[in-house]
């Protein structure tokens, strides 16, 4: 057994797993879900855009965002997200739960709500 192997073999088990499963379907349900709760986003006052592809939801902010005070925001309701520079996005699991999506866009739209508030 080398030290490459057993990574190769949970990488080739991982995608066993995927494939057993109805992985497209899936995706398909948390872009419809993400669009649904996200697009509306788009007419906030602190919004540049909103982009959703697959499994992926993107807002982006017209101004940085406050990544301290968004953590704590996000973690304070059980969502971890990492916002980069005006972006706040999820790439969630494809195992995820629609609750657990919703609890995402939830977690989201507080923060865009918190920047409006900011900003006014």
């Amino acid at each position: 057994v080398t030290t490459t192997s057993v990574p190769c073999a949970v990488a080739c088990a991982s995608i066993d797993l995927l494939v057993s499963t109805p992985w497209e379907a899936r995706v398909g349900a948390i872009e419809q879900q993400l669009a649904e709760q996200l697009r509306p986003c788009a007419d906030s006052v602190a919004v540049a855009d909103v982009r959703v592809l697959g499994a992926i939801g993107v807002v982006e902010m017209k101004q940085p965002i406050d990544m301290r005070k968004a953590q704590a925001r996000l973690a304070s309701m059980g969502v971890w997200l990492r916002p980069f520079g005006k972006l706040l996005y999820t790439m969630p699991p494809f195992v995820i739960s629609d609750a657990d999506v919703k609890k995402i866009a939830d977690g989201m739209r507080a923060v865009i709500e918190d920047a409006e508030h900011s900003q006014s």
